[in-house]
């Protein structure tokens, strides 16, 4: 009897994982930078006065997306699709990363 529940819980286990996440159908590439300067905004938020901050984060916000030309229900539409594979999350922080990695030694 144990057995069987063991192999049960095993192969209800298996059967939800994915053999290969394949390609992102979103361009990663021209997601990460967005994501980057979001991250940066963020980050400097603390420094905004508090009954300023949410309002500041909006304009901080309105202004990435103008300047990668995107809009927000594109990223969050965007970001929904990347959401889907854990895969896919993974390579997009990993860039974002990076990229925070080289604008912290760029600045040091």
């Amino acid at each position: 009897m144990i057995r069987i529940l063991y192999i049960l819980i095993i192969a209800s286990l298996t059967a939800c994982t994915s053999p290969g996440a394949g390609d992102c159908p979103v361009d990663i590439d021209v997601l990460a930078p967005v994501m980057t300067d979001l991250h940066l905004a963020k980050a400097l938020s603390p420094e905004v006065p508090i009954q300023f901050r949410d309002s500041m984060e909006e304009v901080y916000y309105d202004k990435i997306f103008e300047d990668h030309q995107i809009d927000r229900t594109s990223f969050d539409s965007m970001m929904w699709v990347v959401r889907q594979e854990p895969a896919w999350i993974d390579s997009l922080y990993t860039r974002v990363g990076e990229s925070l990695a080289r604008i912290e030694a760029e600045i040091q």
